[in-house]
């Protein structure tokens, strides 16, 4: 199931942001269906934090695929949210029992985004 984009706060046209799109294998069903608990906290986390412009988020449980993409006012922001609680927590307790995780970061502008978010990106 993937989440539609959440817009948080609308992008100015003239600003830059940065985009991070990550995926997420765990490696069993168990680490599988603690990463889908644990991203309902998350994801109240990203509604709460500072910098965050959207997001959204997948969730394939059978085939045990996360993935997610979200766009950030810049990297200070983006480094807040991942330090804080439930993520960094979370990203801990999960470490042992998940695959690889791959992170691709690049920069858009404001106009890029056109109001619906950046389009998906398997990674």
């Amino acid at each position: 199931m993937k989440s539609p984009w959440k817009k948080v706060v609308p992008l100015q046209p003239d600003a830059e942001y940065l985009v991070l799109a990550s995926s997420i294998p765990p490696r069993s069903v168990t680490s599988t269906w603690k990463l889908f608990r644990g991203s309902r906290a998350v994801r109240r986390q990203l509604l709460a934090s500072d910098g965050v412009m959207g997001f959204s988020m997948l969730a394939e449980p059978l085939t045990k695929h996360y993935a997610t993409q979200s766009v950030w006012r810049d990297e200070a922001a983006l480094d807040a949210f991942a330090c804080a609680h439930p993520h960094d927590q979370l990203m801990t307790d999960l470490a042992p029992a998940m695959g690889p995780t791959k992170f691709v970061r690049w920069a858009i502008k404001g106009t890029d985004g056109r109001h619906r978010g950046p389009a998906r990106l398997n990674v």
